[in-house]
């Protein structure tokens, strides 16, 4: 296994019950040399470990050769100052973090062969073949399975940003109650969450309307943080919504 640093090892903090939103503005701040700059890499490193190690799972890798892989691309990311050289006028957040670790398995698959053949000069063959493998079956292609995490990110990013807003509100109860309509039909009708809350009919049914279109709004903002000024935010949920749904 890697080596690990204690206080940028993004693995150490994958069970934190928040997420922070994948922002650009966390990739600004990481380019300088202050505390608040290393804060930013640090997460934005806990944030995208998931969905790397998700794609270099989904090529069969052992678990403890994905975190190795993750662990040595953020390792190098943050030497080459990786988050330093995106750019969000030219293009998704995904595509370029996604675009660098491909190259990153690249440069490495063709040193490890080098390696076993004792040569200093490598056939990149086999690593075209590894990476169109999957062409032919999009269930089982690793960019599928990297772009459904990003989304599972981005959805519980706006989910924890809108839960914090109703306790702010102190209306945490009624978040609690009606927050399943975000993901399907509630399970108990709505006379009985008023009951229950002692509010009116009239006021459950504006409480899960406004809840509904508050999270679209929240996701909405999240996904123009990830993406070209020029995008639209609506076209680039259509597809996370279509992808997890697959």
């Amino acid at each position: 296994m890697s080596s690990q640093n204690t206080n940028t090892d993004p693995k150490k903090q994958l069970n934190s019950s928040s997420f922070q939103p994948t922002r650009w503005t966390l990739v600004q701040k990481v380019k300088g040399e202050s505390v608040e700059a290393a804060q930013a890499l640090n997460e934005l490193c806990k944030i995208y470990w998931r969905p790397l190690y998700t794609y270099a799972r989904s090529f069969g890798r052992t678990m403890e050769d994905s975190e190795d892989v993750v662990q040595g691309f953020m390792a190098k990311g943050i030497e080459k100052a990786l988050f330093s050289a995106a750019d969000k006028d030219k293009g998704k957040m995904r595509t370029f973090l996604l675009t660098s670790f491909k190259r990153y398995l690249r440069d490495e698959h063709a040193k490890s062969i080098a390696i076993k053949r004792g040569e200093g000069k490598v056939d990149t063959t086999d690593i075209a073949v590894e990476e169109n493998r999957w062409s032919d079956d999009k269930a089982a292609d690793p960019s599928v399975s990297f772009d459904k995490r990003w989304a599972m990110i981005v959805v519980e990013a706006a989910s924890e940003q809108l839960r914090q807003k109703y306790i702010e509100e102190s209306k945490e109860k009624l978040y609690e109650a009606i927050s399943p309509c975000l993901s399907g039909e509630l399970t108990i009708g709505y006379q009985e969450i008023a009951d229950k809350l002692e509010i009116s009919l009239s006021s459950v049914k504006v409480g899960v309307h406004r809840m509904r279109k508050r999270y679209g709004e929240m996701l909405r903002a999240e996904i123009a943080e990830t993406i070209t000024p020029e995008e639209d935010p609506d076209d680039e949920l259509r597809y996370l919504i279509n992808i997890l749904s697959e």
